[in-house]
C-alpha cells in the first residue's frame, strides 16, 4: 500500500510540473508576440500622431529628431532598445519624437505624404527613420533601406553632426 501511495504523489508532481510547463511556455509565447504589437521607445520620449507632424515640426527644439516607425515588427523592438540607450547616454530624450506610422504606411514601407512635409534627401524614406533637425529645418536622416536602424547608425549620426552626450 506504501508503494501505490509514493506513486500516485509522484505521478501527481509530473502531472502538475508538465501543466505548470505549459502554462509559462504559453505565458512567454504571449509576452514575445505581443513586443511586435507594441512600441519599445514611445514610452521614453514624447510621441504625436502622424497627422500633427507638419505642425510638431514647426515647434521643435534645436538639434532635435524626428523617429518615424511603425509596430508589427518584433525586429523594430529590438532595434529601438538600442537606440534607447544611444538616447539615454546622450540625454537626447527630450530632443526625440516617436511617430507612429502605421496606418500611413505603403507596402514597402514608405509614406508617400512625407514628400509633402518636408524634403531630406533625393529618395523616399524607407520606415523605420530617424530625421534630424537643426532650428527646425531637416538636415539629414537615416533610414531602413539598407537594413533596420539601430544604435551605431543613429550613433553615426550624432557624431557626423558632432552632437555630444549632454551629461
Amino acid at each position: 500500500m506504501k508503494n501505490k501511495t509514493g506513486y500516485f504523489r509522484l505521478t501527481i508532481i509530473l502531472i502538475g510540473a508538465i501543466i505548470l510547463t505549459i502554462i509559462t511556455c504559453n505565458l512567454y509565447r504571449n509576452y514575445d508576440g505581443n513586443k511586435a504589437n507594441i512600441s519599445y521607445i514611445s514610452k521614453y520620449v514624447t510621441n504625436i500622431q502622424y497627422k500633427e507632424l507638419s505642425n510638431a515640426i514647426t515647434e521643435l527644439n534645436s538639434n532635435s529628431f524626428i523617429y518615424l516607425t511603425y509596430i508589427g515588427n518584433k525586429n523594430i523592438y529590438e532595434s529601438e532598445r538600442k537606440i534607447r540607450k544611444v538616447l539615454k547616454k546622450y540625454d537626447l530624450e527630450d530632443n526625440f519624437i516617436y511617430v507612429d506610422c502605421t496606418n500611413d504606411i505603403d507596402d514597402n514601407n514608405h509614406v508617400s505624404s512625407l514628400k509633402n512635409i518636408f524634403t531630406v534627401g533625393k529618395r523616399e524614406i524607407k520606415l523605420p527613420a530617424i530625421i534630424y533637425f537643426k532650428d527646425n529645418n531637416p538636415v539629414d536622416y537615416i533610414d531602413s533601406t539598407e537594413g533596420l536602424i539601430d544604435g551605431t547608425r543613429f550613433t553615426q549620426l550624432l557624431d557626423e553632426y558632432e552632437i555630444e552626450s549632454i551629461k
